[in-house]
């Protein structure tokens, strides 16, 4: 219940900074039903008496305009706050979602890459695409009405028989038990369902994606993903027979219990009304007054608790939003600025990824000086990408140290330090944007610049060619005129990108993956202009690579197993000239 709390405190939170006055609406939107449900239950007493006890034809009129005003102007009101609740709370919706989006940006690269932190971040998702917010405020709304409606119809059944309440409080709360045991059925199966849910929507994705059908055709797959589809399809379907079947049952039970309420509070208003031999008679009018109050004092007594009922599953659905915004964020305070780049050493560095008992990186040391280009060469998994995640801080080592200018990069600030360190990853991301804004990020525009970047990356004929030339957007799915760039176009316009940073260290790992062997020769040939007066890492599996840089560093089971010139290397037996060896034969 506390997690529940917190994340009400929340929502309220964020909806005070957007919207301070939304609350009000409801409440206000809230009220006016209930106004509505006692007028309702007036007129019908107003003429019935008129008709069984005639009063003064224009007292009468008087009554009755007044009523209808009244009711027209609460219509009306109720309207107007309806549509007015909507468009606040479509902009609720809208604003949390943004904020989604904002937080999940600032999470810890580590909480970025935990499978629990997507699961947390798809049901935080679906609390406010999938009508939680709107159920939980919905709740809230109708306990209000409730609990107004009820203050004002126990007024006209008290005046009648303090007992007529009781039976009727008595049997509500009968039936709010039987609720409750639905509702709580409900809420568990709603929990359980969204994983259920999220699995069959990608796996049924994967099946309609056309990114995916080469494989599944050249492959066979297709019987594979129509079975993993089918079995949680399958899941969903069981899962709802069942509820709807405990829902039917349920619900026979609730009309049994209305039913006696019913026959005996219509049996004992009547009988008073016939006959004083059971108390004070009423009249007619009278009868339908009370009548109708107790009917309105039910309903509002079961809807009061089943809506609280609502009102706490759906913060419950609230709480991963709440368990999502609670997480580790990486904000830094009173870090040091990362200086220009003198030196980086790894001093005994251990690494292993969150959950996993292997060691990665394993006691590594080494050391980088301004202006050495190093290769970081190995088999797979050898640590080779691992390395740049932790220098780039995406990860905190286990143990030893990463020294930047003799400082553990831990009391640097991360955007200081990415001022200084600049990079073309292996799954590298090309942005919506335009080709401009992908490569000049959010630095000072220089024609100059950009221009010398291009024509070394040979991308200058490519974008000549384009309308709009480098103002191009590279999202036909977003944007009229758009163009689209080949997977090797769009690897130069990374590495592009990472040289306009004119940071003082550039990290390349895979900067060729994607690129023809004469691209790719052509980036070797230019490696040393593009990287003049920086220091640079470059990884690659690809080992004719690593006669462009001073040094190798060779990772063997994430421990360094040499690090020399390529010329040190090749003069002896060893595993990095066996590597080299096996691969010289396809490219020398």
């Amino acid at each position: 219940m506390k997690n529940k709390l917190k994340a009400l405190g929340l929502f309220i939170k964020i909806t005070a900074k957007n919207d301070p006055l939304y609350i009000l609406v409801i409440i206000l939107n809230a009220l006016s039903p209930a106004a509505a449900t006692m007028v309702n239950i007036f007129v019908p007493m107003i003429f019935i008496n008129q008709i069984t006890d005639p009063k003064p034809a224009a007292d009468f009129i008087k009554i009755v305009l007044l009523l209808i005003i009244g009711k027209i102007l609460l219509e009306s009101l109720e309207r107007l706050l309806s549509r007015e609740e909507f468009v606040r709370r479509q902009g609720i919706n809208d604003y949390l979602t943004f904020e989604l989006a904002k937080k999940a940006m600032d999470l810890t690269y580590q909480n970025i890459e935990n499978p629990h932190t997507l699961d947390l971040k798809e049901k935080a998702n679906a609390a406010i695409n999938m009508g939680a917010i709107h159920n939980l405020l919905s709740c809230l709304k109708d306990i209000i009405t409730s609990v107004a409606t009820m203050i004002g119809t126990a007024l006209v059944i008290i005046s009648f028989s303090p007992y007529l309440v009781g039976f009727s409080i008595l049997i509500s709360f009968l039936i709010i038990l039987v609720n409750g045991k639905e509702s709580s059925y409900t809420s568990k199966f709603d929990l359980e369902i969204v994983n259920v849910n999220r699995r069959f929507s990608y796996y049924f994705s994967l099946m309609a994606s056309p990114h995916y059908q080469k494989e599944i055709r050249v492959f066979d797959l297709g019987d594979m993903l129509q079975s993993k589809t089918q079995g949680y399809l399958d899941q969903m379907m069981d899962g709802f027979e069942d509820k709807f079947g405990f829902e039917a049952n349920m619900g026979a039970i609730k009309i049994f219990l209305e039913s006696i309420l019913r026959l005996v509070s219509y049996t004992y208003v009547a009988m008073r009304t016939l006959s004083a031999a059971y108390g004070p008679q009423i009249s007619f009018g009278s009868f339908s007054a009370i009548i109708g109050a107790n009917e309105n004092f039910m309903t509002s007594f079961q809807t009061m608790f089943s809506e609280l009922a609502g009102f706490i599953m759906s913060l419950a659905n609230l709480e991963p939003l709440y368990d999502f915004y609670v997480l580790d964020s990486d904000e830094e305070e009173n870090l040091e600025i990362a200086g220009d780049f003198q030196s980086l050493e790894f001093k005994n560095v251990t690494f292993t990824y969150p959950g996993s008992d292997r060691k990665i990186i394993d006691n590594l040391s080494f050391k980088i000086n301004k202006g050495e280009k190093i290769s970081i060469v190995g088999v797979n998994n050898a640590g080779k990408t691992t390395i740049v995640k932790i220098l780039l801080r995406f990860f905190d080592i286990d143990s030893g140290e990463i020294l930047y200018n003799g400082v553990n990069i831990k009391k640097i600030s991360k955007k200081s330090l990415y001022e200084k360190i600049s990079g073309v990853f292996q799954d590298f991301s090309i942005m919506p944007f335009t080709i401009k804004e992908n490569i000049i990020g959010n630095k000072d525009f220089s024609e100059n610049k950009t221009d010398e970047i291009i024509k070394q990356l040979d991308l200058d004929q490519k974008i000549k060619e384009l309308t709009r030339g480098i103002n191009t957007y590279l999202n036909k799915d977003i944007y009229e005129n758009a163009t689209d760039l080949s997977l090797g176009q769009k690897q130069k316009l990374a590495i592009a990108r990472a040289l306009y940073q004119d940071a003082d260290f550039l990290i390349l790992d895979e900067p060729t993956a994607s690129l023809d062997p004469l691209a790719e020769s052509k980036i070797y040939e230019h490696f040393n202009e593009m990287t003049r007066g920086k220091t640079a890492i470059f990884i690659s599996h690809r080992m004719s690579s690593s006669r462009f840089t001073d040094k190798i560093l060779l990772l063997d089971g994430g421990k360094a197993a040499a690090f020399d010139s390529h010329e040190n290397l090749m003069a002896y037996d060893n595993l990095y000239s066996k590597l080299y060896n096996a691969q010289a034969q396809y490219f020398e």
